[in-house]
């Protein structure tokens, strides 16, 4: 997958630490760190480092991260949006 200019996912703050979006970030694009010094353990998404992917969102169990751009925090296409519609189109057929 291309790299954007910049990651639209963000983690909010009802992350419970839980490291499950850790371990679903590509290996090689490594985009979700842990909070130093956060007493929960929280998560955050590096947008310089993120690929836009979306692979992380199913497997958090709060829900916690979100794509700005289906928020309309920001203006973007492609990346998990661009996936998603691919495969309504395809499950339409």
């Amino acid at each position: 997958m291309a790299k954007a200019d910049k990651g639209y996912f963000y983690i909010d703050q009802t992350c419970i630490g839980c490291g499950a979006c850790e371990h679903a970030c590509p290996g090689k694009v490594d985009a979700i760190a842990r909070v130093e010094d956060d007493y929960l353990g929280r998560f955050i998404i590096a947008e310089q480092d993120c690929i836009n992917c979306g692979v992380c969102i199913p497997l958090c169990p709060v829900l916690c991260i979100h794509d700005a751009r289906a928020h309309g925090l920001v203006e973007g296409s492609g990346g998990y949006r661009a996936i998603a519609d691919l495969q309504a189109w395809a499950a339409a057929r």
